[in-house]
């Protein structure tokens, strides 16, 4: 706490990064596919999805052209159960390299920003992710041939596309959702006049 009734000799300088707006998006789904977990690298078929991990890779945003730009780029780990009682086992399977990316408009944010406004009173953006969330649907076996999964895309040298059978293995449809904050600011330079409460004890 500061306080001071003479101002000479009590001021504080800060370097300090000030807020100028702010973009809230609550449970923004940044992944939604279809996904076929072999059998042969889980050791059978998924009964049930016990838990799940998000590790990100990067999370960046870039400032350009009177927008953000912000890119993820994450990890789903998920923890399965195999088979059905009483013989199922626990297995731990990655789903790697996911990207998401949106571009946000200066009218998106709170207050809305005006370009002129984004370009003089902004040089900072902090983005942040929290509040994980996931969700999935069992649909079936990969290999059934009314399934999701039944075939996938794969590219030759050519970059043509060529569909082929998937394996064998559970055919799940994931979603991971997620609250995205992204904060824009300036440095400033603030000045504040006090001294320390010698009855604050910490």
């Amino acid at each position: 706490m500061l306080k001071c009734e003479f101002p000479e000799g009590c001021r504080l300088d800060l370097w300090a990064k000030v807020i100028k707006a702010k973009y809230i998006e609550r449970g923004a789904e940044v992944l939604c596919r279809h996904i076929c977990i072999p059998a042969a690298e889980v050791g059978g078929y998924v009964s049930l999805i016990d838990d799940f991990k998000i590790k990100v890779n990067c999370a960046t945003e870039t400032l350009n052209f009177n927008r953000v730009k912000i890119m993820i780029d994450f990890d789903l780990v998920l923890v399965l159960i195999v088979g059905n009682p009483p013989d199922t086992e626990y297995q731990v399977f990655t789903i790697p390299c996911n990207v998401y990316e949106d571009t946000i408009e200066l009218s998106e944010f709170d207050p809305p920003l005006t370009a002129e406004e984004f370009r003089n009173e902004v040089d900072q953006s902090e983005l942040i992710l929290c509040n994980w969330d996931f969700d999935y649907d069992i649909k079936g076996t990969c290999e059934d041939e009314h399934s999701p999964c039944h075939h996938h895309r794969v590219f030759d040298g050519d970059l043509s596309v060529e569909k082929v059978p998937s394996v064998r293995g559970t055919c799940i449809e994931v979603k991971v959702l997620v609250d995205i904050i992204d904060k824009l600011g300036k440095m400033h330079d603030i000045i504040v006049f006090g001294e320390l409460d010698p009855e604050t004890e910490c």
